[in-house]
């Protein structure tokens, strides 16, 4: 596998490409910039730059990919303290049938009961999310706040990348979270808050995928699995180093594979 480095984030990709390959189980280049050929499996860092442009060529192809970004939970941000993401050709984390129900675990709060008038909290994701993938944030953001209003007369406070409000201030008293892929929706599950998401979504086995049942959503059982499987899908740089993801991360792979009945997609 070839781990690329972005030059354009050359100090927080150089430290996360090394650590994978270093503990990558069936033998990893650390490369600076695109991968030198167009079969072999890569890694590579969040949404822009070098990802927009060795993605899409890799999804026509059919050539398999690792996609790094933060952690859905304590996400590291660049640093050495917290947790990286790793998903398997797309941005989407994989339902694992047995995840390990020791690895982080966290408490989490009942469903909510009450919030009987309570806002609805419309999280936006970042500029650049999802580019490589054709996503465009304006036209998902207009056509959901009109399927909202078309649907429910409660407030909508809106809530955009980088907004310097405290995330907990949002949550509190809220009826529902709408979000695309942010984790924003995880958070919102973790607090007892139906979440409101795409597919694509960490949050989406757990949420809701139609907002035509935004007054009644769903809050389903299982969250203690979908917690833990979701926590095999996330790493610190030392458990990368040391091989802990990599053992991971390759039932990961084996799992996409068995539910796209091993086609390139």
């Amino acid at each position: 596998m070839f781990c690329c480095i972005t030059p354009e984030r050359e100090r927080k990709t150089t430290r996360m490409m090394r650590a994978i390959a270093q503990g990558w189980g069936d033998g990893a280049t650390v490369v600076h910039g695109e991968p030198p050929n167009d079969v072999d499996p890569f890694a590579v860092w969040g949404h822009l730059w070098l990802a927009e442009r060795i993605i899409p060529p890799a999804m026509a192809s059919g050539r398999p990919w690792w996609l790094v970004d933060n952690g859905w939970f304590l996400p590291a941000k660049g640093e050495d303290i917290g947790y990286y993401r790793m998903t398997f050709r797309g941005v989407a984390p994989v339902s694992m049938p047995s995840p390990d129900m020791k690895r982080n675990a966290t408490n989490m709060l009942p469903w909510r009961t009450k919030a009987a008038r309570g806002h609805i909290l419309l999280a936006l994701p970042g500029e650049g999310f999802a580019k490589p993938f054709g996503f465009s944030l304006n036209e998902w953001a207009l056509a959901t706040l009109r399927a909202l209003r078309a649907r429910t007369d409660r407030q909508v406070l809106i809530r955009e990348k980088g907004c310097p409000r405290p995330l907990h201030t949002d949550l509190n008293g809220a009826w529902a979270v709408v979000t695309h892929s942010s984790a924003v929706g995880v958070d919102a599950v973790l607090h007892g808050i139906p979440a409101f998401v795409h597919e694509w979504s960490a949050a989406a086995p757990v949420g809701n995928l139609d907002l035509s049942n935004i007054e009644s959503p769903l809050m389903p059982d299982g969250r203690d699995v979908w917690w833990q499987s979701l926590m095999c899908q996330q790493f610190t740089l030392r458990e990368m180093a040391s091989g802990l993801a990599f053992s991971y991360l390759s039932e990961v792979r084996r799992q996409w594979e068995q539910e796209h009945n091993g086609l390139h997609v």
